[in-house]
């Protein structure tokens, strides 16, 4: 079965404009396995992802030139070995942290396969870190799923599906392009929604005004809280658990930022965020490059309760779960024009534009290196344009764990991943459990215990300590937690 294409599409193309236009982006996505025992070294490592790169033959793909066209390629001298790389570190687990964050600001040689896993060892003698990245031209977020599943999944590989026959005049691998066949194919009443959505997304969303520089470097800050919670919360208010997550976003951004920064342009003025569409088909599954496109959604910033937000979020999202919507977006990915797409790709650097987002994603299968467990999975993100912050969700081996890729210029600010999770425990705990009923009893991960498996070096203190006062020491001891 081959995985490439004649060309990268859109919004592959988009990604490789932008970091080709601006040398300092950082377009990866990825994710940070903590795996429990004592580290092999990175050969063992290697070994097992060379015997199992075959179940995902899009890493094998690299960026390449036909003449005058950028297309994907199989890479002749593609050897999986080569994107194994060994960080040794000291000093115990913050200098996990330390080593995580300087990765986030490394490049990936254009001349091979964008992808890469940096083993990390040396901080613990019974844990140990891999740390999974790829080019966001070249893997969506589901891919990056499905690339750690192929190479650290328990159990048999995934077969591929074969490709569906395209219909006629469907532009894609094949086929002839009638460019009004997408526009016929498409219910009359999603077009008229997508344009309400585009017509929207031209006023800013919330915003702040730090009043200080932006640095460009990132930091990466991860809290993590039982699945059942956010589970809880959306089947008592008929939500969904990624509505959860949203809704606590929203939470912990509002008890993080500073009053002195001020909201612009004023209260009332919403907070958005740009939702993720997978629009992968399921032969699609292992192809190389995009298959995703985002919704601006509203996050209820103003709501009188956590509750409220959670309904009216459910609201936003709602239009985005339908098939719909979804051949809107799909068709979009296939047919606009790049240097359109591009400009949209641009414009959403604003901090006005939206907050980004992963959406929840979740992996359903047990992770392991050898015999070794990972115990934990951390999504990471990227920054662009003037961003303060970029977050993730992912659901993993019975926890929903949050990252929230930052800015260094706001290292002292406070923990948004912190107060992320007590958003959700508020939450959970306002609508499951009775008034007057003693505390249900903490699993693991639970009450006071994010679970996180790393934290930065460098200490964090609210900015506004009268904002902060209701919450705990977002670095101090928790039980079971590593300090």
């Amino acid at each position: 079965m081959t995985t490439t294409v004649p060309s990268p599409n859109a919004v592959d193309g988009c990604f490789l404009s932008y970091e080709r236009d601006e040398p300092r982006f950082r377009p990866y996505v990825g994710a940070v396995l903590e795996v429990a025992g004592s580290c092999p070294g990175p050969d063992p490592v290697r070994e097992q992802i060379a015997d199992r790169v075959d179940r995902m033959p899009s890493l094998a793909c690299k960026v390449g030139r036909r003449g005058r066209r950028t297309v994907w390629e199989l890479d002749p001298g593609f050897d999986p070995r080569r994107h194994v790389h060994e960080i040794l570190v000291e000093d115990g687990r913050p200098s996990l942290g330390r080593a995580v964050d300087a990765l986030l600001g490394e490049p990936i040689s254009a001349g091979a396969p964008r992808w890469g896993v940096w083993v990390i060892h040396g901080y613990s003698p019974d844990t140990y870190a891999l740390f999974y990245r790829a080019h966001h031209a070249a893997q969506d977020g589901q891919a990056v799923l499905d690339a750690l599943t192929a190479l650290f999944g328990v159990g048999p590989a995934v077969p591929p599906r074969q490709a569906v026959a395209e219909a006629p005049g469907v532009r894609g691998t094949g086929g002839n392009r009638d460019p009004l066949a997408w526009v016929r194919n498409i219910p009359a009443r999603a077009i008229a929604q997508n344009a309400a959505d585009t017509v929207r997304g031209l006023r800013s969303t919330l915003t702040w005004a730090p009043h200080r520089p932006l640095t460009g470097r990132t930091r990466l800050l991860s809290a993590a809280v039982p699945v059942s919670w956010p589970r809880d919360v959306a089947k008592a208010l008929g939500a969904t658990p990624n509505d959860v997550c949203l809704a606590a976003l929203a939470e912990a951004v509002r008890d993080w930022v500073p009053e002195e920064w001020g909201a612009g342009p004023g209260p009332g003025r919403e907070l958005h965020v740009g939702l993720p569409v997978s629009l992968r088909r399921p032969e699609e599954r292992f192809a190389v490059g995009n298959r995703v496109s985002a919704v601006r959604i509203p996050l209820s910033y103003w709501a009188k309760s956590p509750a409220d937000r959670v309904v009216a979020v459910a609201r936003a999202t709602r239009r985005v779960r339908t098939e719909g919507m979804r051949r809107v977006l799909r068709a979009q990915l296939e047919c606009l024009p790049e240097w359109l797409v591009y400009r949209f790709v641009r414009q959403s650097c604003a901090a006005s534009s939206a907050v980004d987002t992963s959406g929840l994603l979740r992996l359903p299968r047990r992770l392991a290196v050898g015999a070794d467990p990972v115990e934990g999975v951390v999504p990471t993100l990227f920054l662009h344009g003037d961003h303060f912050f970029a977050v993730s969700f992912l659901s993993y081996q019975g926890q929903v764990r949050v990252s929230f890729t930052l800015d260094r210029a706001l290292d002292d600010v406070g923990d948004l991943a912190a107060l992320w999770a007590d958003a959700v425990e508020r939450l959970w705990r306002e609508v499951t459990v009775a008034p007057g009923a003693p505390d249900a009893p903490g699993d693991p991960g639970g009450p006071g215990n994010p679970g996180a498996p790393f934290v930065s070096a460098d200490p964090v203190t609210p900015a506004s300590p009268a904002s902060h006062a209701s919450h705990r020491d977002p670095h101090a001891s928790r039980p079971g937690e590593n300090s």
